[in-house]
């Protein structure tokens, strides 16, 4: 692509992601914070093609947009730039939230290709601030490095009782087929995907909310100040983004899933009490099929 190689000696230096394709969506370009970002080195982006599903971007409702929707081609059909908010597949397998900005590049007024910018919408937890030892190990999983139950005993409710009169909603998230993957491919591929389906979770939550590993595959999620249809609508997030979250390697040949049960706490309610009825709603879930979620 003409002055193309201009272009990267300028973008290297970037502290935002950036690639560029030409018309037929080969990449030719990927920078330094684009690897930092996806997991990815550029050798084994450049020369490949978006559409082969290396990024493997998805909207909110998990289409799969290398195939229909794609902001690289539109912005280069239409000669417009456009900026939406997609999810990314790492190489890892987990699901990072992207904030991408596509411009299409245009060469003696043709476009010859196009140029996306994007930033991880990753909200930093608020529990760094809240938590001063939050890197203490007695309150942290240390496979998934979520919370672990500890933060029951004492730093959640201190976290509560400073929040006043704020409502409290509880997602309690069962990986569904787990002990399939587990019996199959053995406990060493079976906490892969659980770090991986974790940080799926931790990433895609709002800079308020805390998750906890609450059991082997079980996750809870402490959302506050949220009502019941914000409750339900990052619910389906997450299990949409849970269902694509997966290694490349394993693609078809492992399916995880998640159910999902949620609630809002009651006034006084113990948090345990909130806790078990979200329980009992995934548990309906899980006997109704699956792959869904139940907020009460």
């Amino acid at each position: 692509m003409k002055n193309l190689e201009n272009l990267i000696n300028f973008f290297d230096y970037f502290n935002d992601a950036i690639y560029v394709v030409d018309n037929e969506r080969k990449i030719l370009y990927f920078n330094p914070k684009a690897s930092e970002i996806t997991g990815y080195k550029k050798e084994e982006v450049e020369n490949h093609f978006c559409m082969d599903n290396i990024l493997n971007h998805v909207d909110k409702t998990g289409k799969n947009l290398c195939v229909s929707g794609c902001p690289l081609l539109w912005a280069m059909r239409n000669n417009k730039q456009i900026e939406e908010l997609v999810y990314l597949k790492h190489k890892d397998g987990h699901r990072v939230p992207v904030n991408v900005k596509v411009m299409p590049y245009v060469v003696d007024d043709v476009v010859v290709g196009a140029i996306e910018v994007f930033s991880d919408e990753t909200e930093k937890s608020i529990a760094q601030d809240i938590f001063p030892d939050h890197k203490n190990l007695d309150i942290i999983d240390p496979l998934t490095s979520l919370y672990n139950r500890r933060l029951l005993e004492n730093k959640l409710p201190l976290y509560l009782s400073e929040q006043k009169n704020k409502s409290l909603g509880v997602l309690f998230i069962d990986f569904d087929h787990f002990k399939e993957v587990n019996d199959q491919f053995g406990h060493k591929v079976g906490d892969e995907f659980l770090v991986l389906l974790s940080k799926t979770i931790s990433k895609n939550i709002r800079r308020k909310d805390l998750a906890m590993r609450y059991g082997g595959d079980e996750v809870v999620v402490f959302l506050l100040d949220i009502t019941e249809e914000e409750l339900r609508k990052i619910a389906d997030k997450i299990r949409i983004l849970i269902n694509k979250s997966k290694p490349s390697r394993y693609e078809g040949i492992i399916k995880v899933t998640a159910s999902i049960g949620g609630v809002i706490r009651g006034q006084n309610e113990p948090i345990e009490f909130a806790i078990d009825r979200a329980d009992q709603a995934m548990l309906v879930v899980k006997r109704n099929g699956k792959n869904n979620i139940l907020i009460r």
